[in-house]
């Protein structure tokens, strides 16, 4: 079973789609990680993702040898362990970025569905109910205020020692924002059968709550009677 998670950076996508993998026993899928390691493969190649014309050329040769693997919640590229280096402001943004690029998404969708082949997967991102998993059974979409997303992140790079500074993140946040709506391919937007959250005023666990319940619901309407 596929039961997909979309919304905006900082809606508590990633919190919300690991607590609820784990009550339900499914694997995760975390794609806005896939985004950050190819985003952090390509700087590390040398190739400047915010250039005013991309090396699209360059950059699908690049892609065509990339293969991921997310074994527990680290992100593999070519058996590389990425994790410890994803997830600060500069890889969220480039991930940004490097989603804008058709031939990025074309690959991860690719990889995405080749990883979830035939398994029971909570995947959580920005395309997952409407792109590329539009049959799913089970679709959310989460959404909470710049405001509240911007406090958030700001009391979570302190917890891990980071600098933080809230009037710039939270510009930084209604940019990502305008960028993911805005994009000429897969824009970030609710499936039309998705069951849409605003987690500004929600604890972790009644949202998990909210998500599991719907969740057993289809599964109970999807299994077969007697």
């Amino acid at each position: 079973m596929i039961v997909t998670i979309d919304g905006y950076a900082g809606s508590g996508k990633s919190a919300v789609a690991k607590e609820l993998a784990a009550r339900l026993g499914f694997s995760l899928l975390n794609t806005g990680a896939m985004y950050r390691a190819v985003g952090f493969a390509l700087h590390r190649a040398g190739i400047d993702a915010f250039a005013g014309v991309r090396d699209a050329e360059r950059i699908t040769d690049l892609l065509a040898d990339f293969t991921f693997a997310m074994p527990g919640h680290r992100i593999l590229l070519n058996g590389e362990d990425l994790t410890a280096v994803l997830f600060t402001e500069a890889m969220g943004r480039a991930a940004s970025k490097v989603a804008t690029f058709p031939e990025v998404r074309a690959k991860l969708k690719a990889e995405q569905r080749r990883i979830v082949d035939d398994g029971d997967y909570i995947c959580e991102g920005r395309d997952q109910g409407t792109a590329v998993f539009p049959d799913a059974p089970a679709k959310f979409f989460l959404r909470a205020s710049a405001e509240v997303r911007a406090e958030r992140r700001v009391a979570q790079l302190l917890q891990n020692g980071q600098p933080a500074d809230y009037k710039t993140i939270l510009v930084d946040i209604r940019f990502r924002d305008r960028q993911d709506e805005t994009r000429s391919i897969d824009p970030l937007a609710k499936a039309g059968d998705a069951v849409e959250i605003d987690t500004s005023h929600l604890t972790l666990a009644e949202v998990v709550q909210r998500l599991w319940d719907v969740v057993q619901q289809r599964r109970s309407t999807a299994s077969p009677a007697g």
